[in-house]
């Protein structure tokens, strides 16, 4: 697991290729950003005999059984919706700049009381990533509320022979204040259940939602339009060459390029991958990436008066194509 936004890399393709599963960024905002999201939360909370129904009932208690218990609103209607967009203009850039996603939905601002939980479950429809920001005191009375991620692999065969549970099979993160996280959605995941008092200002508050691949994002001299098209070109001519091979993986895959004003790709790096064969064993996925990225080194992009700066999501699963 990367924590303070570090990521693993391989040499091979980039010294900063994203690969991990889950990555934990600590002072994720400005501090006086998160303390003011954090007072809206408690001068919402505070003086109950002022409440009045068009300020106060605004909470949605799900419950699903054996599944979600917790209450979730619209954290407009809770923190200044001025904040928000600028949590959501903070979380945006971070997504593009590390992870190539460019499509950030709009968050839940859940609440976590005692006896409140998420079960086991993925969200591979939902999303590329998941993400969880807490608000939540790191000071409070009560335990729980952990972020419980399964690890990668088989729990089964990887320990055939050895006693493993808790750590040994999944990540707990705790929600600390000001902290993000975010993993794959496709892997399984839970909330660890909420004990201790009532009073929800020492509840677990998180906003959270969902990462995903936007449009070529083209910062530069060269205009939008003339960068897509000769990149489809290069990955059906790919996926022609692979198509067998391309089938039998799943996941997200981006590219970052840098193309010089001569319209040649001056550099060609794997900012994120997070493609999985189905197959644990498998061992071929390195040189049809190396046969890719290639190919988009080899892309011919009309001249400009300056370099342009392209990221490019590609999506496996079923079949090879541009995330636009």
């Amino acid at each position: 697991m990367a924590r303070g936004g570090s990521v693993s890399g391989t040499a091979s393709v980039s010294t900063s290729t994203v690969r991990a599963a889950v990555i934990v960024t600590d002072d994720f905002l400005e501090l006086e950003l998160a303390q003011a999201m954090r007072h809206d939360i408690d001068a919402h909370f505070s003086d109950p005999n002022a409440h009045r129904a068009d300020t106060h009932q605004v909470w949605n208690y799900w419950f699903v059984p054996e599944q979600y218990t917790y209450l979730r609103t619209s954290p407009e209607k809770v923190i200044s919706r001025a904040r928000v967009e600028a949590f959501m203009n903070s979380l945006g850039r971070w997504s593009l700049t590390t992870l190539g996603m460019g499509a950030v939905t709009w968050p839940y601002l859940s609440l976590y009381i005692s006896g409140c939980r998420q079960g086991w479950h993925n969200d591979s429809t939902n999303g590329r990533f998941g993400f969880v920001y807490s608000l939540t005191k790191n000071e409070r009375r009560t335990s729980g509320g952990e972020t419980l991620i399964l690890r990668e692999g088989d729990p089964f065969r990887a320990h055939l022979g050895t006693p493993a549970a808790g750590h040994a099979l999944h990540d707990a993160v705790e929600p600390r204040f000001n902290r993000l996280v975010v993993f794959d959605d496709r892997l399984p995941h839970a909330v660890e259940p909420i004990a201790g008092v009532m009073d929800p200002a020492e509840g677990r508050f998180v906003l959270h939602g969902h990462l995903s691949e936007a449009n070529t994002a083209v910062a530069g001299a060269l205009r939008p339009e003339t960068v897509v098209e000769p990149l489809a070109t290069a990955l059906r001519s790919f996926q022609h060459e692979a198509s067998a091979q391309l089938a039998l993986y799943h996941g997200p895959l981006v590219l970052r390029m840098r193309v010089a004003a001569t319209g040649a790709v001056a550099n060609c790096e794997v900012l994120l991958d997070r493609v999985i064969h189905r197959d644990p064993g498998h061992t071929e996925w390195e040189p049809l990436l190396a046969r890719l990225v290639d190919r988009m080194r080899r892309v011919k992009f009309p001249s400009a008066d300056g370099e342009t700066t392209v990221i490019q999501p590609v999506l496996f699963g079923g079949s090879l194509r541009p995330g636009q």
